[in-house]
């Protein structure tokens, strides 16, 4: 079974969409399901003893628990955590407050990380277990204007990586899906900052080059929905699954250059 993050649109009404074609059980949760997709609300008619719509909030710890609880309770387990529920924000790191580097950190990260800890414990009664954070290029990429989102998704990478060494000897993975650009509503619900005067030219410029990026961004989610349920299926997952990621030339060599990584983080616990 499924607990799937994020399902009110894009990345995560596709996968939770897939996840249920395959045969799981998944509940699909959102802030609000009353406003769910009108895909997943079908899925959910049809098939109301294995999938199920459910309230999440993650930055919310009464949110996160209540998801659990339920999906246990329906459920008896949970084999597959998908975080995929996140924010996004433009702005240079001056213009951007305080407080929104940690709504940003909350949903895109800390989130996340309180999802794992509370199925964790779960996955290892069961021997097994796989968590999928979808991450995105931006984990790997400095763009300018978007510092608090590529930090937050950095981090998430890191902890993530970290993470696949720790819990493998339990039988629990944990793999990044790494989506390139695409066109989701991540933009318009995007928390941006405008750009105060030092910054206005080359903010501009940015906003110009970056807006006409994500308008010519493909609408089909088939490459994250695959990278997902492979990252889901492998017996022995990669660390990254990029999907959509062909437009970004410079990630091919970065991904190469990371893949060592996994080998330092075995030999130091002594799995290799």
């Amino acid at each position: 079974m499924a607990l799937i993050t994020g399902c009110s649109s894009g990345f995560g009404e596709a996968i939770a969409s897939a996840f249920a074609s395959e045969g799981y059980e998944v509940v699909a949760t959102m802030r609000n399901p009353d406003n769910a997709p009108e895909s997943l609300k079908a899925i959910a008619a049809e098939t109301p003893d294995s999938f199920v719509l459910a309230p999440l909030d993650v930055t919310d710890a009464a949110s996160r628990q209540a998801a659990v609880d339920l999906t246990v309770k329906r459920f008896g387990q949970i084999d597959v955590l998908i975080n995929n529920a996140g924010i996004g924000a433009r702005g240079s790191l001056e213009d951007t407050p305080e407080a929104l580097w940690r709504k940003m950190f909350e949903t895109n990260l800390f989130g996340p990380i309180e999802l794992i800890r509370l199925v964790l414990p779960l996955m290892r009664e069961q021997g097994a277990g796989r968590i999928l954070n979808v991450t995105s290029v931006a984990a790997l990429l400095k763009t300018p204007f978007m510092g608090a989102y590529c930090g937050s998704k950095h981090a998430l990478d890191a902890a993530t990586i970290a993470l696949d060494t720790e819990t493998r000897s339990f039988g629990v993975r944990a793999v990044c899906v790494m989506p390139g650009p695409f066109k989701t509503s991540l933009p318009a619900n995007s928390l941006d900052r405008e750009a105060s005067e030092p910054y206005a030219k080359i903010a501009a410029t940015f906003n110009s080059t970056f807006d006409g990026m994500e308008a010519h961004a493909p609408e089909d989610f088939t490459p994250v929905v695959e990278a997902a349920l492979a990252a889901a299926h492998d017996a022995d997952p990669d660390m990254r699954y990029p999907a959509g990621t062909e437009p970004v030339k410079i990630l091919p060599p970065i991904l190469e250059a990371l893949a060592p990584l996994r080998k330092i983080g075995l030999h130091l616990t002594g799995q290799d």
